[in-house]
């Protein structure tokens, strides 16, 4: 059985990776001529640049219509099937969703259509995320195990770069590579080396004659009496320095820049497009939940909360109110708080210093009126409207979020007089790997044994995670924490 799965998905990847080839060589092929095109001067009389532009547009027709028949079998066969039963899915999550609220639920709990949108997405993106993050998981784990050998292999590998380029030749370019200055001394082998050599051989070449003029001219700044001329070296070689590494920003900011719309794509491509920030593929591949999933998982959780104030609310009507009320019935808003302390960075990415402060002020007062709502469970005596409460902010929240709304989760008036939560989980993180390593490397001095020390750092680690927390978090929040979403 488990052969036939193989087989099959095996036959599906190669499938999948035949239309990609197919559709990739011409967009590859239309976005090099492009790139060529905007080498050549608009002026040209031998109109070169419109050639290859027209080229380009005709690659790039011949890859959209593959990619676009392509799309067409996949929702005429398995997507339109998929489609239909993540909305069917959707459908049946929001109506057991709204099920606890009975005849209030169109006043209590009304589904937005940026909700409706949003949970559809989460069901449509969250089988494929599932798989991905079990395909990921599956390499951590085996980088995990293999990790020393890596570790091991990179070391051996970069010690023998270095000191293969120590004697490697330079460059003319480059310093001491001829064109500076006496030209580096270089072992005389039959070996020619690797480009790799040859890199870090000119960086070091670079450094080296840094360093030498730094070390003949900056010292002079310390004791400026009797060295004029160094002095004036010295100070110019720093501006000249900071000169220099503008030009570089400036250079590399013109490289990296977007091109513009298109004067007939505008629509398309909106010249107000962010580019993606820098290292997002690493944020992607180390991240838990990917891609869209984590985008939209947030309106599923504030959801579920909604559906758990209903039934909290709906027995609280039928049971507690009319039989006894020893049974009463509390909601756990735990979800909703990760949710919202996290809300800001799983919506809209990487966020720049001067708004990421707003960003966790709001979230921190959020954070305290759902904390004030679930203590009013146990404080005012009508419990039935806190619930009522609890769906109006919980909805309020989660509409916010579908919109884009981050900011503004809930309005000034409904935050106003309220304690902001504060977030301490690192702390106590920081003091627990502390206790666990001290308790680590003690036993690493000591004549113990390899299994007595691993029994010690487990029984010192137990300790500390009952002193620091008792029973306020469980095993299963400490990825939570580290995500920045503990409710502590």
């Amino acid at each position: 059985m488990l052969e036939l799965l193989w087989s099959a998905l095996v036959a599906v990847l190669d499938a999948v990776l035949t239309v990609l080839r197919v559709v990739f060589w011409p967009l590859l092929l239309g976005v090099f001529i492009w790139a060529l095109s905007m080498q050549v001067d608009p002026r040209d009389v031998l109109r070169l640049r419109w050639i290859l532009e027209r080229i380009a547009a005709i690659a790039e027709g011949v890859g959209h219509l593959l990619l676009g028949v392509c799309l067409r079998v996949y929702r005429q066969t398995l997507g339109g099937a998929y489609l239909r039963r993540s909305r069917r899915r959707a459908a049946q999550h929001l109506v057991w969703a709204r099920r606890g609220f009975g005849r209030d639920a169109d006043s209590l709990f009304p589904a937005s259509r940026q909700m409706r949108t949003v949970l559809r997405s989460w069901h449509q993106a969250a089988p494929l995320a599932a798989g991905a993050y079990i395909f990921k998981a599956y390499i951590l784990l085996l980088v995990l195990l293999n990790l020393g050998g890596l570790v091991d292999a990179a070391t051996k590998w970069a010690s023998r770069t270095w000191a293969e380029s120590e004697h490697a030749p330079v460059p003319w370019w480059a310093p001491s590579g001829g064109l500076w200055g006496p030209a580096r001394p270089v072992a005389d082998t039959a070996e020619t080396p690797g480009a790799v050599v040859t890199v870090v051989a000119s960086f070091r070449a670079f450094a080296e004659a840094i360093w030498g003029k730094a070390a003949q001219y900056l010292p002079a700044l310390a004791a400026p009496e009797g060295r004029t001329a160094e002095v004036v070296t010295a100070i110019s070689g720093l501006v000249l320095a900071l000169v220099l590494l503008l030009a570089l920003r400036a250079g590399m900011s013109v490289l990296g820049r977007r091109p513009g719309p298109a004067r007939d794509g505008h629509r398309r491509d909106p010249g107000f497009v962010d580019p993606l920030p820098r290292g997002w593929w690493l944020r992607s591949l180390l991240s838990l939940r990917p891609g869209v999933a984590s985008r939209t998982r947030p309106v599923a959780v504030l959801i579920d909360c909604l559906a758990r104030v209903g039934s909290a609310r709906r027995y609280f009507q039928t049971v507690t109110q009319t039989r006894s009320t020893l049974y009463v019935p509390r909601v756990d808003l735990a979800g909703a708080e990760r949710v919202v302390w996290s809300a800001w960075k799983v919506r809209h990415g990487p966020v720049r210093g001067a708004l990421r402060r707003d960003y966790r002020k709001h979230a921190a007062e959020v954070v305290g009126v759902i904390r004030r709502l679930e203590a009013r469970q146990n404080i005012d005596d009508n419990t039935g409207q806190v619930f009522e409460e609890m769906a109006r902010v919980l909805l309020t929240i989660a509409e916010r979020y579908a919109s884009g709304n981050t900011l503004a989760l809930l309005d000034r008036a409904d935050v106003e007089g309220v304690e902001p939560a504060v977030d301490r989980e690192w702390v106590r993180l920081v003091i627990l790997g502390v206790a666990m390593t001290g308790a680590a490397i003690t036993a690493g001095l000591t004549e113990l044994s390899a299994a007595a020390s691993t029994q010690i750092v487990a029984v010192v680690g137990a300790v500390a995670w009952v002193l620091l927390y008792r029973d306020r978090l469980s095993p299963g929040d400490v990825l939570d924490v580290m995500r920045g979403q503990t409710r502590k």
